[in-house]
């Protein structure tokens, strides 16, 4: 069986935890693979990832490395079909949310990680909700198969799009790969991490997300406004991408005199990260919509407490392994001492957290997908009959 995994549309470097997600899970396909061909098209500066050594050497292995700007416009999505049609695939997956949502020849497995645009529209430009309602769900109707990585998100998906139980898979993600922290915990360095001010000189929380509306700063920067005239030492460190509203965050900093406690890293070195996690007094994760939240698995991993949001998304991921506040900065402020204040609760939350992220695995989320890949090719090739699967997309979304 071809197999293909067609991620184009992810420019490295954009799309924060998606693009790591991607990522992780490619690299763990070769062992899972068995006599599968799997065919990669992505950019050129994706596959030289060093993650991805082990896939792109692999004799099952085929990489179509296109550069698919040069052909954005009217026609892309005829080019991107002619490359499919050409790689002869019996199946393929896009792990992006979407595809141009036009029938295929070949069945489609489409990941959905989260829908938020159709809870919190106002997160989102008029331009950027456009894009996605035009994009995501003539998408979702159009596949033969969707992943997503929560039960939260799978309600979502029925609730908003209808899509039907049997058409939906749910794979929860996981946290860094054991090849990830085997090595990078090695190269973890506390005294160079300091001397170039990626670790603070003092106590800190730590919260590793992108600066979108959603991730909800502002109410963690509010709190710590409080801990600060409480007299707390601890300061707060910001990872992640910080472009869009990079201007309006130094301006709140400033506001609440935190300046010279709240660290703007933007995007780290994945070492620095795993280093920062082990080194944290805390994760804070006050985000308000969420289909997964990958960073409270990483956190778990590397023994540092939790406190989070109450979004449906984050408290089905976090479990028993976290302690949950309530959105607004005063229940940050409480929560965040209760923690950081209380050594026996920091060692119950380290315990829950490893036993919690133990439950996320990628050789079995690896695994999960080659199945749901090699179903969804099957039933496509049986609806076909002798005529083979070409014709067969759509037709499970016809039928519902």
């Amino acid at each position: 069986m071809r197999i293909g995994i067609q991620v184009l549309s992810l420019k490295p470097g954009s799309v924060g935890g998606q693009e790591v997600f991607v990522r992780r899970l490619l690299s763990q396909l070769p062992d899972q693979l068995g006599a599968d061909r799997l065919v990669l098209f992505a950019r050129p500066q994706f596959v030289v990832h060093p993650d991805l050594d082990a896939l792109v050497r692999d004799r099952r292995v085929e990489v179509i490395a296109e550069n698919p700007e040069p052909q954005y416009g009217p026609g892309y999505s005829d080019w991107v079909t002619r490359l499919l049609d050409d790689a002869a695939l019996d199946v393929v997956c896009y792990p992006l949310s979407f595809f141009f949502p036009r029938p295929l020849s070949v069945p489609v497995v489409l990941h959905v990680p989260d829908i938020q645009h159709e809870y919190f529209p106002e997160y989102f430009s008029d331009e950027q909700l456009a894009w996605r309602r035009e994009r995501i769900a003539p998408s979702v109707a159009l596949a033969d198969t969707i992943v997503t990585y929560s039960q939260f998100s799978a309600r979502c998906l029925r609730e908003r799009m209808f899509v039907p139980p049997d058409a939906l898979q749910v794979i929860p993600s996981a946290g860094f790969t054991t090849a990830e922290t085997a090595s990078l915990r090695a190269d973890w360095d506390p005294a160079h991490a300091r001397s170039t001010r990626v670790l603070p000189d003092a106590p800190f929380v730590l919260y590793p997300a992108g600066d979108w509306p959603h991730k909800n700063h502002e109410t963690l920067l509010q709190a710590f406004a409080l801990l600060a005239r409480a007299g707390r030492p601890e300061h707060l460190v910001l990872t992640g991408m910080i472009s869009q509203r990079r201007d309006e965050l130094i301006r709140l900093i400033d506001r609440h005199g935190l300046s010279a406690r709240v660290h703007l890293l933007g995007c780290v070195r994945r070492r620095d990260l795993i280093g920062l996690y082990s080194s944290a007094a805390a994760l804070a994760f006050p985000s308000r919509f969420e289909g997964f939240g990958q960073p409270l698995i990483e956190a778990m991993q590397m023994g540092c407490p939790v406190v989070a949001s109450r979004a449906a998304g984050v408290m089905e991921t976090a479990g028993e392994a976290a302690v949950f506040a309530d959105d607004d900065p005063v229940s940050w402020a409480e929560r965040l001492v209760e923690v950081l204040a209380n050594e026996a609760l920091q060692e119950e939350l380290v315990k829950r957290g490893a036993r919690r992220a133990a439950e996320f695995d990628w050789e079995h989320c690896a695994r999960r997908h080659l199945q749901i890949l090699r179903s969804t090719a099957s039933r496509a090739a049986a609806a076909a009959g002798p005529g083979g699967a070409a014709g067969a997309i759509g037709a499970g979304a016809q039928e519902r």
